[in-house]
């Protein structure tokens, strides 16, 4: 039975692979189950014994690469730790998962679909919205200890993540070799040191 479970995971992650590759390639609407069935070399009747549809199939593939996990795995302790080491840890975490070539593949297909709004955008959406929903609770909650100075908690997430995912799109996709040389843990680090610089007490 375990090698069964196994056999269905291993399928489903090779399917969603599969999907990712062609998806990024042909773009959402365009790709075809007979393209991802080609891809993964199974028929193409056998993609629904695993996934409901071709939409279903993208949203999976974005909840198994979505930094969203280092936020959710967070844990009390974690919170405990000074704003420049929890941030600096996270978001360290964050990046090498934004940066990944199965996150890159699904940002190719996303951003289409975002700018005209089309039927996959709403997850996106929500996505992004739990991540700086994250970052404005952790920031007025140290706001509140008097460990950060009083700022919009909502702006400061949004320019903290807006920042990250801007250096990704330049790195990753443009391929700008201006941000190119800089490693993750100097973007990371030099980010956070100028967010706290802000919102350091007075």
């Amino acid at each position: 039975m375990g090698r069964t479970l196994k056999t269905v995971a291993d399928r489903r992650s090779q399917l969603l692979q599969a999907a990712l590759r062609v998806f990024a390639d042909k773009g959402f609407d365009r790709a075809t189950n007979k393209d991802i069935a080609r891809a993964a070399g199974i028929t193409p009747g056998l993609i629904y014994h695993y996934f409901k549809s071709k939409r279903d199939l993208l949203l999976k593939a974005m909840e198994a690469h979505s930094p969203l996990k280092v936020f959710r795995s967070v844990t009390p302790s974690m919170l405990t730790l000074t704003p420049k080491a929890f941030l600096t840890s996270t978001l360290r975490e964050v990046l090498a998962i934004l940066e990944s070539a199965e996150f890159v593949a699904l940002v190719r297909v996303f951003l289409p679909e975002a700018m005209r709004k089309g039927a996959i955008a709403p997850p996106v959406f929500a996505a992004m919205g739990e991540a700086t929903s994250f970052l404005e609770h952790y920031f007025k909650t140290k706001m509140k200890t008097g460990e950060l100075a009083p700022m919009d908690a909502a702006l400061t997430s949004h320019l903290l993540l807006g920042g990250l995912m801007d250096l990704v799109l330049r790195r990753q996709v443009i391929r700008d070799h201006a941000v190119l040389k800089f490693s993750q843990d100097q973007i990371v680090d030099n980010l956070v040191s100028v967010t706290l610089e802000g919102l350091r007490p007075r």
